[in-house]
Formats: structure tokens, C-alpha cells, sequence
């Protein structure tokens, strides 16, 4: 079954609800965008129902959750690769019901909450007036991995909350004055995922060459760096990487690292 698209033009209920109707068995690869943001990753099916998901950094339920608020980006089925285990039970009907919730909620959330690039920081004297503040767990959870450092892309992940929730717990926690936002240098998110995107292509020695490539650069401090520093960076690393993992691999790592600088400059 040739079934390929875009999200913006096919939505992800009705490309469920197809799979669904024709029992295929097969997995969905989404290259989706979210703003400046990119999720890339797979929803499995198995006779139409799904099984599986994978997102990096959230479980699989969470990931197919994330994956309706995406606006835009191509998918393609490929048929017969499935996932050996099941870890999703729900049924399509309840994923999709919860799904389009996350995406309305996301969509309304848009224009008073925080990017996930932002950083949340604790208020030092916060003003409660006469108002009684009641936390819930899942709140307190958020509220303690708040430290002036953590984005909330980066809270998200660490509290297993997921997206939509963690934003839903930031934007509360800052209309009850506990907390206030702070937009964080380019830097700031974008050094921990170059750590990671180089340690794909390095491993253990990752780190080092990534040094090397920000003193080329004349970047001191990668989390405090411009947007338009880390793409410098992104350079001087090619170049490092070159004569350790060759040419055309070092070519391919540094593209995926000017991506995401350029993804910010824009």
C-alpha cells in the first residue's frame, strides 16, 4: 500500500482512521514541524490498530499524543514494518478523541504560553495576595524542576508529562505569580542538542571535538551563544571532524547541527 503525504494537507485522525478501515499492518514515518520545531518518528500498526510508537524522549502513548500537534510535514506507511512488541492497549477511537483535545489545547495555548525554548524561573517574592494557591502532584513535580536553566521542552521530558500537559502546568504556575518566564539564549537549548547530535556520529569522543569546534569559534560559553555562534560553530566542526570520521560523514553531521542553529536565526 503506496500511502505518502503531507500532515498539513492529511490530517493524522483521517490517516488512522484509513490504516484502520483496510487492517494494514505497517509503520507511519512522520518527519513532522511544529513551528520551528521537528519531530521526527514512527506510530506502528498492526491490523489497523496501533501497537507502538516512538518519539525520542517521551513513551509511546505520549508520542502519538505529541504527533497531533503537528501542523505540517510528510509522512509515508511503510507496509509490513511493525513493531515486534505492543505498549499501546488504548483503542484508535480513544487515541484519536484525546489526540484532537491535544491539539485544540495546544492550538489555544499558542498565543499565551511559552515556546518550549523558553526558561521558566522561580519568583523570588511571589505575591499571592488573598488567593489560596493548591498544587496538585503533577504540578509540584513541574514547579521543582523549575531552576532558571531548564527549558520547558527539556522540564517536559524529565517530569514523562509530555508536551501539552507541562506547558498547560507552566502557563498556570505563571498566572498564579510563582513564576515568570525567561527567554533563553539560542545557546541554551541548542548546546544540548548538539552534544547529542554529535555523539551519534562520535561517540565518547563527542565532547571533545565540540570544544575544540566552540574555541574555533570564539564561543567561551555554548549555553549563553547566539543562534548565529552555534552555526559558526557548526562549521568549525565539519572541519575537526573531517580527518576522524571522514568527509562525507562530518558532512552530515554538521547539516543536521546548521539545521537546527538556522531553525532558530529564523
Amino acid at each position: 500500500m503506496a500511502l505518502a503525504g503531507d500532515l498539513s494537507e492529511f490530517s493524522l485522525t483521517d490517516l488512522i482512521q484509513l490504516l484502520q478501515l483496510s487492517k494494514k499492518t505497517g509503520g507511519v514515518e512522520i518527519d513532522g514541524r511544529r513551528g520551528t520545531q521537528k519531530l521526527t518518528g514512527w506510530i506502528f500498526f498492526r491490523d489497523g490498530k496501533i501497537v507502538d510508537a516512538k518519539l525520542p524522549g517521551l513513551e509511546p502513548l505520549e508520542a502519538v499524543y505529541t504527533f497531533f500537534t503537528v501542523t505540517s510535514g510528510p509522512f509515508r506507511f511503510h507496509e509490513g514494518v511493525t513493531s515486534p512488541q505492543t505498549t499501546i492497549t488504548a483503542s484508535n477511537e480513544s487515541i484519536i478523541m484525546e489526540g484532537i483535545h491535544r491539539q485544540e489545547t495546544w492550538s489555544q495555548q499558542q498565543a499565551t504560553t511559552p515556546t518550549l525554548a523558553m526558561v521558566p524561573r522561580l519568583v523570588p517574592n511571589p505575591a499571592s495576595g488573598n488567593v489560596e494557591i493548591s498544587l496538585n502532584a503533577e504540578e509540584w513535580r513541574v514547579l521543582t524542576m523549575i531552576n532558571g536553566k531548564h527549558t520547558v521542552g527539556q522540564i517536559a521530558q524529565r517530569s514523562g508529562l509530555g508536551e501539552a500537559r507541562t506547558c498547560e502546568i507552566i502557563a498556570k504556575l505563571m498566572q498564579s505569580g510563582l513564576i515568570e518566564r525567561r527567554e533563553a539564549a539560542a545557546g541554551e537549548s541548542l548546546a544540548p542538542e548538539f552534544e547529542q547530535i554529535a555523539a551519534g556520529y562520535l561517540g565518547a569522543g563527542a565532547n571533545v571535538l565540540l570544544q575544540e569546534a566552540y574555541r574555533i569559534a570564539g564561543v567561551n560559553d555554548p549555553s549563553r551563544a547566539s543562534a548565529a555562534e552555534m552555526l559558526a560553530a557548526a562549521d568549525a566542526f565539519e572541519a575537526e571532524a573531517r580527518r576522524l570520521i571522514g568527509a562525507d560523514r562530518a558532512s552530515q553531521a554538521a547539516a543536521q547541527l546548521r539545521e537546527r542553529a538556522r531553525e532558530l536565526l529564523v
